[in-house]
């Protein structure tokens, strides 16, 4: 529909798309072009109807001339002058203006006009049936236009007419008569109308179709242009509602908190984002200062002459004691005049980004030990070896059983075991390149779990799998070393837990991420050792070398995964590992 698409709205200062201009010109024309039509069709009909008149005139005048002339012919004995008297008389009538019989060739045999000496007949043409009547209508004079008929002259019908002679009556009378060239061949009746009233009642018709297209044009044209300003009405306020409910949804999905300030810093607009954020509920703030609402955060008290935003990062204490790290954007809200009429206050939490710096500090106090453990390891490694050595050799000077034997092979035992620690510092300062494949991760677990059947039957420990979905999708991964990840939480797991403990190992799916979890409930991590458990050398066990976990994390790491862990003292130990999932 034309109306549905016309629309107004302000784009910009400089620009405005006005449709209404363009919709209402193509309508008026439109319109014009429709009133046009009606008035031509109108005027065609009105003129058809009169020449129909005209026409049916003319026939009964003509059928009651045949009539006359069959009376005369068959009572009175009428001849050609009898019938020349009948077309002069009937020629008197009104809106008549002549009457002819003509013959086949166009010539006069009877003109109602005496005077007239012109015997050919112009505008004439033969009708193809004696029932036909041909309509002409022709200028006979300037401004004077005739409508002419023309028919056959039959006044004694076809049954009457003489088969011999082509005369009207079969008789000698008519013979001596009648003119032989009223009695012989063909002859047609020619009736001319005057149409001065048809011409006047035309032109009046044009004059009223005229005047009655323009009012209806003008009435249409006002009649759609109020129409439009409703439609422009409509559309302006539906597009309103429309970009009010855009903006709305464009706030209320972003992905940083948005808060909007009246020029007294009381609160008129909080997105979702910063009520979840905050923890706030959105209806107890509104028209509150922000404050009072938020009394624990740093605000910034003043903006500098000049300066329109400002971006500050502070801690956020929350009501339920959680501290929150967000950085702060403050940017003034200025009408026409430049007058400031509030504020608008976005909040980004930080947390995820103090994270990934933690991440990435970790990562790389362990690049800086891992390179420092190798220069270690290679200077120990080689005096370990002549140590051994000469312990072998002393070991075998000595007898079998002997105490000097025994602190031989003490001294060969430890030496072994500063190599396997030796071994660790350099699978951890230059750790393999995965070899990467479609892994079933869930087989990789049960795998481990085997590996570590004997400490868990030692200590009858309860094993709680709850993989979801079944099967799970595959990971891209080095399974060996994923082996090596899973075995090493086993352990420990089964270390931290008494007797008849219970290991739980749960997995499912988010999005493209597979999520593993693996809980125990032991003796748990303390606040102070949690955030050191991933470091090189940190170990809490008598005999542990605490390169166990700072392996596992650079293994994930390089599978480009992540791994977490939570604990709580005398609750249990929980680590959290993602990975990709391989499409």
């Amino acid at each position: 529909m034309l109306l549905k698409k016309i629309k107004t709205f302000e784009v910009s200062p400089n620009r405005r798309i006005n449709y209404p201009i363009v919709g209402l010109i193509a309508a008026t024309v439109l319109l014009l072009v429709i009133v046009a039509v009606l008035t031509y069709l109108n005027y065609n009909r009105e003129t058809k109807l009169l020449k129909d008149h005209l026409k049916r005139q003319g026939e009964t005048l003509i059928r009651a001339m045949e009539a006359g002339a069959r009376t005369g012919m068959m009572e009175m004995r009428w001849g050609g002058n009898q019938i020349q008297t009948l077309f002069i008389e009937s020629a008197k009538g009104p809106n008549i203006d002549r009457i002819m019989l003509v013959d086949e060739n166009k010539d006069v045999i009877i003109d109602s006009h005496t005077a007239n000496k012109d015997r050919f007949l112009s505008y004439f043409s033969k009708p193809e049936t004696k029932e036909e009547t041909v309509t002409l209508i022709f200028e006979k004079s300037e401004n004077t236009n005739v409508f002419r008929l023309i028919r056959y002259f039959v006044p004694l019908g076809n049954n009457q007419r003489s088969n011999s002679g082509g005369g009207w009556m079969s008789g000698n009378w008519m013979m001596d008569n009648c003119n032989d060239s009223i009695t012989q061949g063909s002859q047609y009746i020619v009736l001319d109308l005057k149409m001065q009233e048809y011409d006047a009642a035309k032109k009046e018709d044009v004059r009223w179709a005229i005047i009655s297209g323009l009012i209806l044009f003008m009435l249409g044209t006002a009649s759609l242009y109020f129409l439009l300003l409703a439609q422009n009405y409509y559309a302006v306020g539906r597009t309103l509602k429309t970009m009010e409910s855009y903006t709305r949804n464009v706030v209320e999905s972003m992905a940083d908190g948005l808060i909007s300030l009246d020029k007294h810093q009381r609160i008129e607009t909080i997105n979702r984002y910063a009520l979840r954020l905050l923890k706030l509920e959105g209806e107890n703030v509104k028209g509150k200062p922000l404050g009072e609402v938020l009394n624990k955060c740093t605000l910034p008290e003043s903006f500098a002459e000049g300066q329109d935003i400002i971006q500050k990062q502070v801690e956020c204490h929350l009501n339920d004691d959680t501290i929150i790290p967000l950085n702060t954007t403050w940017s003034r809200l200025k009408d026409e005049t430049g007058m400031v009429i509030g504020w608008v206050v976005i909040l980004r939490d930080l947390r995820d980004i103090r994270s990934l710096e933690k991440q990435i500090q970790r990562s790389e106090r362990l690049a800086s030990l891992g390179r420092m453990a190798a220069g270690i390891a290679h200077e120990i490694r080689n005096p370990l070896g002549s140590i051994k050595g000469f312990a072998q050799y002393f070991r075998n000077k000595f007898a079998e059983g002997s105490e000097d034997r025994n602190y031989a092979s003490v001294m060969i035992d430890e030496v072994d075991r500063l190599n396997r620690v030796i071994q660790d510092l350099l699978n951890f300062a230059k750790p393999q390149e995965p070899h990467l494949s479609s892994v079933d991760i869930r087989s990789v677990i049960r795998h481990s779990l085997k590996l570590a059947q004997p400490d868990i039957k030692a200590k009858r420990i309860k094993i709680v799998e709850n993989f979801l979905p079944d099967p799970p999708p595959f990971i891209r991964a080095d399974a060996d070393m994923l082996t090596q990840v899973f075995l090493n939480l086993f352990l420990n797991a089964i270390e931290a837990m008494e007797k008849e403990g219970q290991l739980e190992i749960g997995m499912n799916t988010d999005g493209n991420k597979i999520n593993i979890t693996i809980r125990d409930n032991g003796s748990g991590i303390s606040q102070e050792n949690l955030s050191k458990i991933f470091d090189p050398f940190f170990t809490t066990k008598k005999e542990g070398t605490g390169l166990g976990l700072a392996i596992v994390y650079r293994i994930v790491e390089n599978h480009n995964g992540s791994i977490e862990v939570e604990s709580e003292p005398g609750e249990g130990t929980t680590f959290h590992l993602v990975f990709s999932i391989d499409k």
